[in-house]
């Protein structure tokens, strides 16, 4: 499918929704009007997987040296991405 009309988009369920490929075009005659994007739930294992790997990567990072290396951006925020401060920023959900 690669677009919906506005009166699809009236008549289609939620399920229906989230079961399109990807990103979907909604159009108006032959204007298009809108994106309507199905949100997926997110697979823990890969989550996981990803999550490894970017702990991983960041125990040779030398954050002192990339913020003088980002400081002619401007102001830095810097974010630990640890799997610590993940899972102590999803407890206090």
């Amino acid at each position: 499918m690669t677009h919906l009309s506005i009166r699809d988009l009236q008549k289609i369920s939620g399920e229906t929704i989230g079961a399109l490929p990807g990103p979907t075009a909604v159009k108006s005659g032959d204007r298009t009007i809108g994106l309507l994007v199905p949100l997926k739930a997110a697979d823990p294992d890969r989550l996981a997987a990803i999550l490894a790997q970017a702990e991983a990567l960041a125990k040779g990072r030398n954050p002192a040296e990339e913020d003088a290396a980002l400081a002619p951006f401007g102001e830095v925020d810097p974010i630990d991405w640890s799997v610590e401060a993940v899972r102590a920023l999803m407890s206090g959900r």
